[in-house]
């Protein structure tokens, strides 16, 4: 709003003949951008955090060790089920993300803003999945990367519900590395050509992950072998390891804000000052 009142071109001519009047006619603004810049940043990162804070119980519970899917329960699930005091599954964490949406909504925050903090939240439980599956051995095996990939449906079907993946935004790539390995989970891994397919269909995990997770796989029956060393050797030879991967990734990495202008339909006439503030001494025009 600072900016569209500033009284700048081109900013003054995109605002109605009767709002025009209420632009800054004889203040520079010039000497606030930086500051006021930084506080929306602050104020972004502020809420960002909140909201993983909020999820993080849920995340691994609701998303990994959750068995969406009748039928395709294991050992494991069962057991954390009996002992935990509250059940969290995808249902819970979509349900908090549609409560989060529905308050920055209220309060007139850009679409654009919003596409950018939920990418952000989803790169934040697509980091968390990854970083707990890689030390699971317990979860590493074909029906858990069923279930994770039905979890993981769940979100996306959300954020398309929801319009917030348009415009190329690659709002939904922000999970790539997690959808990645729960396919991993579910594919062929016997043979050099099941090697050289899961090069090419994995392709956001990178070679340090994909050893891991094929090292920490297990057979889901009797009749079906651990991975050959092999197929390993393959993809190490055809992905080498480069200098400074890391195995974990980084869930509290930030991606860039951009602040993108748009113009507010704002009319001042119609503005209603709540009491509390005690500004009594304004006058409406």
């Amino acid at each position: 709003d600072l900016t569209q009142f500033s009284g700048e071109e081109p900013y003054h001519s995109r605002i109605s003949r009767g709002m025009q009047e209420f632009a800054l006619k004889n203040y520079d603004l010039s000497d606030y951008r930086n500051l006021l810049s930084d506080q929306c940043v602050n104020i972004y990162h502020t809420i960002v955090k909140s909201i993983q804070d909020d999820i993080q119980p849920m995340l691994i519970p609701g998303m990994l060790e959750h068995d969406s899917i009748p039928g395709m329960n294991s050992t494991f699930s069962a057991v954390r089920k009996q002992s935990s005091d509250k059940v969290y599954d995808t249902v819970t964490i979509v349900n908090r993300l549609q409560f989060f949406l529905q308050l920055m909504t209220s309060q007139s925050v850009s679409r654009d803003i919003v596409r950018q903090l939920v990418r952000q939240i989803l790169y934040f439980i697509n980091a968390t999945l990854l970083n707990n599956l890689i030390l699971r051995k317990d979860l590493c095996h074909w029906s858990k990367g069923i279930q994770i990939r039905y979890n993981l449906s769940q979100i996306e079907q959300w954020v398309r519900e929801q319009q917030l993946d348009v415009d190329d935004s690659g709002i939904l790539s922000s999970l790539g590395e997690i959808r990645q390995a729960s396919q991993l989970l579910q594919m062929n891994k016997a043979t050099n050509d099941n090697a050289a397919a899961i090069c090419e269909t994995c392709y956001s995990l990178n070679t340090l992950q994909l050893q891991k997770l094929l090292v920490l796989y297990s057979p889901s029956s009797e009749f079906e072998e651990r991975v050959p060393q092999s197929v390993i050797k393959y993809i190490l030879n055809y992905r080498p390891i480069e200098p400074g991967v890391k195995l974990m990734l980084d869930p509290n990495k930030m991606h860039t804000i951009n602040f993108t202008y748009e113009t507010r339909d704002v009319d001042f006439t119609m503005v209603t000052i709540p009491e509390g503030l005690r500004l009594n001494f304004l006058e409406r025009y």
